[in-house]
């Protein structure tokens, strides 16, 4: 089991999700969606870079800059909620 950063935020009417560790990103008309839409897309990733042996290269955090703009979108015009979840995948 891994643990990995997942990041969800209100985009206008959709939901956008970020895995911090390994710069995947989902989105979905909810929260909910966006979340399972990035599950699969981590999976994916994962079961990809273990297909290819490429197992040293998973880990790529989000650049400092797209961290940034993912998190303060310009311009802010209203305050836009934000939270961190953990979010567990098992894979062999």
């Amino acid at each position: 089991m891994s643990n990995y950063t997942c990041l969800i935020k209100k985009e206008g009417k959709q939901y956008a999700s970020l895995c911090v560790e390994l710069d995947v990103a989902s989105c979905g008309d909810t929260a909910d969606e966006a979340l399972e839409g990035l599950k699969d897309a981590v999976e994916t990733y994962l079961e990809f870079m273990k297909d290819e042996g490429r197992e040293d290269e998973i880990y790529r955090p989000v650049p400092m800059g797209e961290l940034k703009d993912f998190l303060f979108t310009e311009p802010r015009k209203r305050e836009c909620s934000l939270k961190a979840i953990p979010l567990e995948l098992e894979y062999a």
